[in-house]
């Protein structure tokens, strides 16, 4: 049973164009400290679109005391012009020094729903039958361009061999097949990764390599020029490969690391 709980002081927030709140409660109940992370990570099938480019968490790593309460202050902010609909994030406290799927269990859920703008006027209405004339008309158009138009059979003659099968390389382009045993799948943290992984490790990595996401977990300014993760937050470079600078919590890290050696599920 896990030791950490999270629950949230809202479940659905709407967004007016300034930014929206939202309170998280995250408790340790173990007897011992716990460094905790508050992480955002995409909601699995949902029916509306990501909002976790527009979220912001206020110390998204902390040390919590034994048997403690603290307050995680969660910003929204729906970029201008943002089209109406719903929007999903979902938010999991975990111990940062294991994967954050052990504990999806006490995931919470946010909806964020951004309003569409005021309905223009409704147009003078146009009679039925208009509509259904000139539908009659396409019809026929089409029709009788269709018969004129057509292009006449080939003819084959004796000679001609039927088209040969086409060859391995016809289906190129194609996406490879998961060369991993179920209920494993590529991690594809690029292109050529077929590391294998949980789902959910794979949904992250997917996640975490979106470029408004990067743009906002890196600092231009800081030591590492400008693939350096903003400091204070918990991010690290994820490793997955030679050269992977996205900056990802420093759990996600330890768990492409166990992956790298052949442990799909992060860790030995």
């Amino acid at each position: 049973m896990s030791t950490i709980t999270l629950a949230l002081t809202s479940t659905s927030v709407t967004a007016t164009g300034s930014p929206v709140s939202v309170t998280a409660s995250v408790t340790n109940s173990a007897t011992v400290p716990a460094r905790i992370v508050l992480g955002v990570f995409p909601v699995p099938d949902a029916t509306g679109a990501d909002a976790r480019p527009w979220t912001q968490i206020d110390q998204p790593l902390r040390e919590i005391a034994p048997g403690t309460t603290e307050q995680f202050t969660i910003t929204l902010t729906a970029p201008a012009g943002t089209a109406a609909g719903q929007y999903n994030v979902r938010f999991i406290a975990y111990d940062a020094d294991r994967p954050p799927e052990e504990y999806s269990d006490q995931a919470q859920q946010l909806q964020v729903v951004v309003a569409g703008a005021k309905a223009a006027a409704t147009p003078a209405r146009v009679a039925w039958w208009i509509y259904a004339i000139a539908g009659v008309l396409v019809v026929v158009v089409g029709v009788v361009a269709f018969l004129v138009l057509r292009p006449s059979p080939p003819v084959v003659m004796p000679s001609e061999s039927p088209s040969a099968t086409p060859t391995p390389s016809a289906t190129l382009g194609r996406p490879p097949l998961n060369p991993c045993p179920a209920p494993y799948v590529p991690r594809l943290a690029r292109p050529s990764d077929l590391t294998c992984v949980t789902v959910l490790s794979a949904a992250e990595a997917k996640a975490d390599n979106d470029p408004q996401l990067q743009k906002a977990r890196k600092d231009p300014a800081g030591p590492y020029g400008p693939e350096s993760c903003i400091a204070g937050y918990g991010y690290v470079w994820r490793e997955a490969y030679s050269g992977d600078t996205t900056c990802v919590p420093g759990s996600t890290r330890t768990r492409s690391y166990w992956e790298n050696q052949g442990h799909p599920l992060g860790k030995p």
